[in-house]
């Protein structure tokens, strides 16, 4: 634990929205985008300098005085903004927020706007890390995913991108498309070792309701990948990666080594301190949890009206955060570490569950080291189900 925070800079723009994507995303034009960021410059401001006046104690206290030393703009489609606005941005959080020196800046992209001089540009603004949206590899697959560019571009972008001098360039995938067999997604993850990123998200494709894919999908047009066939997926994808040299540190995410991991998004799941700018960005202090309004018209209303833009927030209990604790270290390959879960929260975690464990530990779902408890990669496969099953009773029973 640290209590260094991540910084987190949601733009929410994007040139198309894709079929799957239930994220808070908008089209909007030229003047959108100059009035969102005018709206995330007075976020910042006000919440650097004036937002005790105007009643916004809980969140300015949590992060008034402490630095941070990763910054990530995700989106939507951080490059969407051109230089001069993402130079703005940037330029007022450094003059705002105390942040180190040596922090990681990431910076989320589309292969399309990868251009040499943007990718320079970006450089220059001092962004060291980059993460591509490539999510495949072939044009079929690119034009199902309701992606703008082709194979060619996506390549291309990972080349571009080491020439430019980035420290880390990460690249993401998807996986379980209807569709799309097991031996496309091998030829796919080959192909992604091929380029040499230093880091690889796989993600595999979730059907929401509401979105494109959902409305085919509730009108029998099609077809979701089974349970057994995305378990399957994952346990290959973590294999075939681990041939290529690339460690599943976390269950969608892979590097090279320890230097390629995200500092930034284990922050999430080691429940360090973040705080997070613009619509729907969620931020976490101790034992507090809040989040912002989504739609980023209804977000940037109240910023320009000096309200706070929070939609809502919760203090959690410490059977909460260990829970989580627990459950995110499924997720993990460092898996739990039930000593230091018993010095934070004065309970062992593994206390209650001892049945359940021993359990998992003749089926091959995890390693039990001493007072550390490892998911086994078929493990990493049940994380969602093994945490549900781990607390089986309510709290305060």
């Amino acid at each position: 634990m640290t209590d260094t925070a991540g910084l987190y800079v949601h733009i929410p723009f994007c040139s198309a929205v894709c079929p799957y994507c239930d994220f808070a995303v908008a089209r909007g034009g030229e003047a959108d985008r100059e009035r969102f960021v005018e709206a995330l410059v007075g976020e910042i401001d006000l919440f650097g300098c004036g937002g005790r006046e105007r009643g916004w104690t809980g969140e300015v206290e949590s992060f008034g005085t402490s630095g941070f030393d990763t910054v990530y703009f995700g989106g939507g489609t951080p490059s969407a903004l051109n230089l001069e606005r993402l130079g703005a941005i940037r330029r007022r959080l450094v003059t705002t927020f105390s942040i180190d020196r040596e922090a990681e800046w990431t910076i989320e992209v589309n292969p399309e706007d990868a251009s040499a001089e943007s990718l320079a540009g970006w450089r220059e603004l001092g962004f060291d890390r980059i993460s591509l949206g490539l999510q495949a590899l072939d044009d079929r697959a690119l034009r199902f995913l309701g992606r703008r560019h082709d194979a060619a571009e996506a390549r291309a972008s990972v080349e571009r991108a080491r020439e430019a001098g980035f420290r880390s360039v990460s690249i993401d995938l998807i996986y379980s498309l209807p569709g799309f067999d097991r031996g496309w997604w091998l030829r796919t993850l080959d192909a992604a070792a091929t380029l040499g990123p230093d880091h690889i998200s796989c993600y595999e494709l979730t059907i929401h309701g509401g979105t494109p894919f959902g409305r085919r999908r509730d009108a029998g047009r099609l077809r979701e990948t089974g349970e057994d066939e995305r378990a399957a997926n994952f346990v290959v994808t973590h294999r075939r990666l681990a041939e290529h040299g690339y460690e599943g540190y976390e269950v969608s995410n892979f590097a090279r080594g320890e230097v390629d991991r995200s500092r930034h998004n284990r922050k999430y799941w080691r429940h360090q301190p973040y705080l997070g700018l613009g619509p729907s960005s969620h931020s976490f202090a101790g034992r507090s949890r809040w989040w912002n309004v989504a739609p980023w018209k209804h977000w940037s209303a109240a910023v320009a009206s000096g309200d706070s833009p929070v939609a809502g927030r919760e203090e959690l209990s410490d059977h909460q955060l260990l829970l989580e604790a627990v459950m995110m270290g499924l997720r993990q390959r460092s898996g739990i570490d039930c000593a230091a879960l018993e010095r934070r929260f004065g309970s062992d975690p593994a206390e209650g569950a001892t049945g359940q464990i021993e359990a998992w530990e003749k089926a091959g779902w995890l390693r039990v080291r001493g007072r550390c408890l490892e998911p086994t990669l078929e493990g990493m496969a049940r994380a969602d189900r093994l945490a549900g099953e781990w607390f089986a009773q309510p709290e305060g029973q």
